[in-house]
């Protein structure tokens, strides 16, 4: 079996602060190439840098960022061997919203809430109705409690998060009541759904965009991977669940992800290493590309990089395939969700997580 060996890094990592409007977006790249590719690059896009390794923040500082057309117009040939995982936090948080408030009231009525991707779909729905039928203020209100909630979750700061969304949904009206009604149903049955102690990493991004991110390369190859990473980043701050999700005694199965794609399992991950990014140029190239990624996937058309970004996307940066948890106008094809037949995308993954720790007990 050939062994592929994946590079990552990451860009726009403001710890559990998801509301920071320093840093909107956070992403993970990764990538298919040798350290001597890798450096051939960077070398050839930034002949000046002198720092002691290629970072986007330096490069971005300095005079070396008209280098960074050059370094997008050697992207084209990694169509294939080079992928962006980015997390737009605000919608980030919506999700989150929904799924830990809504999603569990749905499906113990007995619908399938993840089944062809509803769950990305409605929080779609409930974005757009926010930003287009309610006031300004309230989308930011609404992400800015559930924060401060789910920061410090406790029995006492979830009945202000109960009494909050039941204030503001009373003080509404449609079409947009109704999903607020949804969220304070959810706040008041949320001891019945979920413990407090296991909710207290619901803010983690790592290792969930490192699982998408190695599930959209198990899609692709049916080959053995080797994944490295910066050791000096947080990757896989749930390196237990991470071991356990990418274990490869898990049993052959389809997983179904929440945007209704399908990856086989096991992910055939054989080794997770944490490396100096000073020695691996690969890793080097990654930050780059995440930081680039963040930059403008984070600068809306008025900001003043726009211009240089767009020619940065039509030098070859918008040649890459990107994924991730931001919004759009794709809405659910109808409501409610299909219903529920046998254990949905959570339940099976929970499952999977839960057999792993048996075997390795």
């Amino acid at each position: 079996m050939t062994l592929r060996t994946i590079y990552f890094d990451e860009s726009g990592y403001t710890g559990y602060n998801l509301l920071d409007p320093a840093q909107p977006v956070f992403a993970i790249s990764s990538a298919l190439i040798s350290d001597g590719e890798a450096e051939a690059i960077l070398r050839e896009s930034f002949p000046t840098y002198q720092g002691a390794e290629f970072k986007f923040s330096n490069i971005w500082r300095t005079n070396a960022r008209s280098g960074l057309l050059t370094f997008a117009g050697n992207l084209e040939s990694f169509t294939d061997t080079a992928f962006t995982y980015m997390i737009n936090k605000r919608f980030g948080v919506l999700t989150k919203i929904v799924d830990f408030l809504i999603e569990p009231i749905v499906t113990n009525a007995g619908y399938d809430f993840y089944a062809d991707g509803f769950c990305w779909k409605y929080c779609n729905y409930i974005y757009y109705g926010l930003t287009e039928f309610a006031p300004p203020e309230l989308l930011d209100r609404l992400l800015t409690i559930y924060q401060e909630f789910s920061r410090n979750p406790t029995p006492q700061s979830l009945a202000v998060l109960q009494g909050r969304l039941r204030l503001m949904a009373q003080s509404l009206e449609e079409p947009v009541q109704i999903f607020l009604e949804q969220m304070a149903d959810g706040a008041e049955a949320f001891a019945h759904f979920t413990s407090i102690e296991t909710f207290k990493s619901s803010n983690e991004l790592h290792t969930t965009s490192m699982v998408a991110i190695i599930s959209h390369w198990r899609q692709r190859f049916p080959d053995d991977f080797a994944v490295v990473h910066d050791a000096s980043s947080t990757f896989l701050r749930q390196r237990r669940m991470w071991e356990n999700i990418t274990n490869p005694d898990v049993p052959e199965q389809i997983h179904r992800g929440g945007d209704g794609s399908e990856t086989p399992f096991p992910l055939r991950v054989v080794s997770t290493e944490a490396v100096d990014s000073k020695d691996h140029f690969a890793i080097q190239f990654c930050d780059v590309l995440a930081g680039l990624c963040v930059k403008h996937f984070g600068s809306p058309a008025d900001h003043p990089d726009r211009v240089f970004l767009d020619k940065v996307i039509q030098a070859g940066l918008g040649t890459l395939t990107y994924n991730g948890i931001r919004p759009s106008l794709i809405f659910p094809d109808h409501i409610p969700p299909k219903p529920l037949d046998g254990p949905d995308v959570v339940d099976q993954l929970a499952m999977l997580i839960r057999d792993s720790e048996s075997r390795r007990s």
